[in-house]
């Protein structure tokens, strides 16, 4: 197969075209006609996914960010597109596209949590109402803390921050990786919660001062999930392919617990 064959089928589930503005998603680096020997999955290209890459003999990476975000001026030995570039591996980029797309990313935060699937979008931003994150009503009320250890449990967390409030928790916001700004959409949706990532203080005391529980989860908990989700897609897609998860798609944050 070629890495267009690969493109076409991720383009098929969470279309390229559904990305945000600021994105850039796609082909980051490589060529469409390429063949492909192997397939490497990962939240994030760093440089120990390419080595991995490289020794495993895959010369296609698909991450979830983007490897190319930022207008590049210059490419160095140490980046990692001199290393793509150099080991001839080709990069494909999913990010805004499967975090908007049906059972994207926030809906697997919500199958993992045993939520009830939901339609309501969080943040909507295209004209079909399709956008980011998705509103949970749960059928019966939890709490704050109980929510978190929920959530612990199903994203693999290290740690998961939360505010502690007295307020039954029933509707639940969910925004995978670095959705914290969507708090006040949330709230003005009749929320008592929102499980997302990247939370900071300020929004922490807002929340606080209102009585609605924040739970930060982890960008990269929140957003790994869907490496294991793209892996069996594309292993029923191409039956005899050669694809894996790299063992260095890792939280880059060491914790003192």
């Amino acid at each position: 197969m070629k890495v267009k064959e690969v493109y076409d089928v991720i383009n098929e589930y969470a279309p390229f075209k559904k990305s945000g503005d600021f994105d850039n998603c796609g082909l980051n680096v490589g060529d469409m006609e390429a063949r492909v020997k192997k397939i490497c999955l990962c939240l994030d290209i760093t440089n120990d996914v390419i080595e991995e890459a490289a020794k495993k003999k895959a010369n296609l990476i698909i991450s979830h960010h983007p490897v190319i975000f930022d207008s590049l001026k210059e490419v160095h030995p140490g980046d990692p597109v001199y290393r793509l570039i150099k080991y001839k591996i080709n990069a494909i980029c999913a990010h805004t596209n499967t975090d908007i797309t049906e059972n994207g990313v926030t809906d697997l935060m919500i199958e993992l949590l045993g939520f009830e699937k939901s339609n309501v979008v969080l943040e909507p931003v295209f004209s079909d109402g399709s956008g980011y994150g998705k509103v949970c009503d749960l059928p019966i009320p939890t709490t704050a803390r109980a929510l978190a250890e929920s959530c612990k449990e199903a994203f693999g967390c290290t740690v998961v921050r939360f505010n502690d409030t007295d307020k039954p928790i029933q509707r639940v916001g969910l925004c995978s990786g670095g959705g914290a700004s969507n708090f006040r959409n949330a709230v003005a949706l009749g929320c008592d919660a929102l499980i997302t990532g990247d939370v900071k203080h300020d929004i922490w005391v807002d929340a606080q001062n209102i009585g609605f529980c924040m739970i930060d989860a982890g960008h990269f908990h929140t957003e790994n999930i869907l490496c294991n989700h793209l892996l069996g897609m594309l292993c029923h897609k191409f039956t005899m392919a050669d694809i894996f998860v790299a063992d260095n798609s890792k939280d880059p944050c060491s914790y003192v617990l």
